[in-house]
């Protein structure tokens, strides 16, 4: 029996899946700026239309589906006097977005793989700069180091990072 969800449960799932959805829309806009706008004006309809989604039902396939006529009116909207993307081109852009593997989830399940995997020291210096968005000036005090230091080490964790995602996700078998 279809059951439609409850408030907290909906605001649960469109939390959990901005990430895919922003990447959806950002895939068929192009535009950074243009995208989030947008992802704004789709949550705003997704929260309007969060009656008609049941609990049986996948919230990211829903949701890219009320994305997609969003997008559709963008690009009819942003080109009214002459046309860059027909439905066709657009229908056929979504459906081989929505064929793809989640390569998103993917991913960050490999950076929390990663990073579990660093030393707790370098883990802390991580939190502080993009958890707590620690100024550099603060993070060098309290290492005792200077900024500079702190700089270079973060961005050698950033490549250890990188290097770290790139190797679990190519181990994967792919289907």
């Amino acid at each position: 029996m279809n059951e439609v969800i409850v408030n907290n449960e909906f605001f649960q799932l469109l939390l959990q899946h901005q990430g895919p959805l922003h990447a959806y829309v950002l895939s068929l806009v192009g535009n950074t700026t243009d995208a989030r706008d947008l992802l704004q004006d789709i949550n705003q309809c997704l929260l309007e239309k969060r009656d008609t989604f049941t609990t049986d039902s996948n919230f990211l396939a829903w949701s890219r589906k009320v994305a997609f006529y969003k997008i559709q009116s963008y690009w009819r909207d942003k080109h009214r006097n002459r046309l860059l993307f027909d439905d066709e081109l657009l229908n056929s852009m979504s459906e081989t977005i929505d064929s793809l593997p989640d390569l998103y989830n993917e991913q960050i399940e490999a950076l929390k793989s990663c990073i579990n995997h660093l030393p707790a020291d370098k883990q802390t210096m991580m939190q502080q700069r993009y958890g707590q968005f620690m100024p550099l000036k603060q993070i060098a005090d309290y290492w005792g180091k200077s900024e500079k230091a702190i700089s270079v080490m973060l961005l050698r964790i950033r490549l250890r990072l990188q290097d770290c995602i790139q190797k679990t996700l190519s181990a994967r078998p792919r289907i």
